[in-house]
């Protein structure tokens, strides 16, 4: 199998499309990373204060990282009187949202990518010949499976880099805890891995990589119609009403005084009526003795809270919602990690019983 892998390895790096793409994703991080560019810019006025020049690196980044959880979404406003600007809560937030709005265009490239390189096995009869000289199609799938891997590896390397080149040569300043980002990049990595693996199963089973692809974004559809059936949104219902007058009031409190603690509401509950302090003990509880008209019963709720901990794409959906350090911190991302291997495991487990009795065309 190790020949197998060289030989595909060499026909990657003597592949003009891999290049092009390498190329495209170089530019797709410089053109989506210079919109939130302005969010990150250091060694400049305060957009809230004209008479402060902003140092970020003045500040704490964890510290930084619990306050953006501690306060309102209006990040003008300080919630503490130890985070030097309001600047640097509205940069962690943007930074935030930023690494997997970046990272779904390497996931494109790479998909589009897969199709071309994978296809051109069966479009060109490269497969066949594998096959003539004593590969087994089992091998020649692992071996694809891997190779998937490590050029995925390669052009979110390639991103990365060009990300830190620009923020290095255009002064900018990202605040991201650095083992939250490590885990966050390594999550990411792995629930890629397994969509552009669900690619590669499609071409080996249909040996035409356009109707694989079509095959792909019809289950892509599909998947969201499941979604939208199942409402995962009922993952956050409660059985009783919440008192949004007191919620409100109390976002408000913090934004004007700040928070004496760190508090969160927490990524790995569904409870957004509930807001503990960091020890896991309720800080403040919103939940009203009236029931929720509106509540649609334990097994339904019970059945959106499996689906939600399940889908390994409703990652971008609890960063947007959480932010990363309190996914870092609850152990979501190690969910990620978990769930997005087991997936791994079953799709080349799955994969191999049936390409082994797959006729190659």
């Amino acid at each position: 199998m190790l020949k197998l892998i060289k030989s595909m390895l060499y026909r990657v790096t003597h592949d003009i499309f891999f290049y092009i793409a390498a190329g495209l994703c170089i530019l797709s991080m410089i053109a989506l990373f210079g919109l939130f560019a302005g969010s990150f810019k250091n060694h400049v006025e305060s957009r809230y204060d004209k008479n402060v020049i902003v140092k970020y690196e003045e500040e704490d980044v964890l510290n930084v990282s619990k306050h953006l959880v501690m306060g309102s979404s209006d990040c003008r406003n300080v919630p503490g009187h130890d985070i030097k600007y309001a600047d640097s809560l509205e940069n962690a937030h943007a930074a935030g949202n930023v690494i997997i709005i970046l990272s779904i265009s390497v996931l494109l490239l790479h998909v589009l990518y897969a199709v071309v390189f994978f296809g051109e096995l069966f479009s060109k009869g490269a497969i066949r010949n594998m096959i003539s000289t004593g590969s087994a199609k089992s091998k020649i799938y692992l071996s694809s499976l891997l190779v998937n891997m490590v050029i995925l590896l390669a052009f979110s390397l390639i991103s990365f880099l060009t990300v830190v080149i620009y923020v290095r040569a255009n002064d900018i300043y990202l605040f991201l805890y650095a083992p939250a980002l490590l885990l966050c990049l390594f999550a990411e990595y792995l629930v890629w891995v397994v969509i552009s693996s669900l690619m590669i199963l499609l071409i080996f089973i249909i040996q035409r990589p356009m109707k694989a692809l079509l095959v792909f974004i019809g289950i892509a559809v599909l998947y969201c119609f499941l979604v939208s059936a199942v409402n995962l949104s009922g993952a956050f219902y409660s059985k009783n009403k919440h008192d949004n007058k007191a919620f409100s009031h109390f976002f408000r409190e913090c934004k004007e005084n700040g928070s004496e603690v760190e508090w969160y509401i927490p990524a790995k509950d569904f409870n957004l009526n509930v807001i503990y302090k960091a020890d896991g003990t309720i800080y403040k509880d919103f939940t009203t003795a009236e029931p929720d008209p509106e509540y649609p019963g334990d097994a339904k709720v019970a059945v959106a809270r499996a689906f939600w901990r399940m889908s390994i794409t409703n990652m971008p959906l609890e960063m947007v919602m959480f932010d990363l350090y309190p996914l870092y911190r609850d152990g979501v991302l190690l969910r990620y990690i978990i769930v997005s291997s087991v997936y791994l495991c079953v799709l080349a487990a799955g994969g191999l019983f049936v390409v082994k009795r797959r006729d190659i065309i």
